[in-house]
């Protein structure tokens, strides 16, 4: 009899335990609904209007390197007047702007280090609005380098500057490398 009774055991044991098991827990916390249904965070306020979520990717238009010369016997070049901003050299040509931004006051003779950011004393940003080879509506900042500027009561305010790379704030690539003059008078 103890040989029956320990598999029989066995078997009842399992069975009420595959029984529980299989059993359909009930909870109600969790319940997937369409949005429209929901009462918590996810649901719409205003289920007429689609909401979108989550980011959109950012894509760059500008996709080749260029160059821009400024000034000399480059044609076409316009300059702002000193008067117009004590601080500031900017030139027109056609559609592209630059701009160079002198920080700590009036622009003095002396070399000042070129950055991105908003400039402080000793220190310029260049930008460059459209420029040439690179699709309309976007602004290029100075990465780094140099401006050498040189004032005259005769001459005014020249800025020159060699290879000066500049970037877009949100990518790193391309570049648009510049090299020439700015004046004002």
């Amino acid at each position: 009899m103890k040989k029956f009774l320990t598999p029989a055991l066995i078997v009842t044991g399992l069975s009420v335990f595959i029984a529980v098991s299989c059993q359909d827990k009930n909870n109600d916390n969790i319940t997937p609904t369409y949005k429209n249904q929901s009462t918590g965070t996810g649901a719409n306020p205003n289920i007429n209007v689609v909401t979108v979520t989550g980011t959109q990717t950012v894509t760059n238009m500008a996709t080749a390197n260029s160059a821009l010369y400024v000034g000399g016997s480059n044609p076409g070049w316009s300059y702002d007047g000193c008067a117009t901003s004590p601080n500031t050299l900017t030139g027109h040509n056609g559609n592209t702007q630059i701009q160079i931004l002198f920080g700590g006051g009036a622009v003095t003779s002396m070399n000042y280090a070129l950055t991105s950011g908003i400039p402080t004393a000793g220190q310029a940003r260049m930008t460059i609005t459209n420029a040439p080879g690179q699709p309309d509506g976007i602004v290029w900042y100075s990465k780094s380098g140099m401006v050498s500027v040189t004032t005259s009561t005769l001459t005014g305010t020249q800025a020159s500057f060699t290879s000066i790379q500049c970037l877009q704030y949100s990518f790193l690539f391309p570049v648009v490398s510049t090299t020439g003059t700015l004046t004002c008078i």
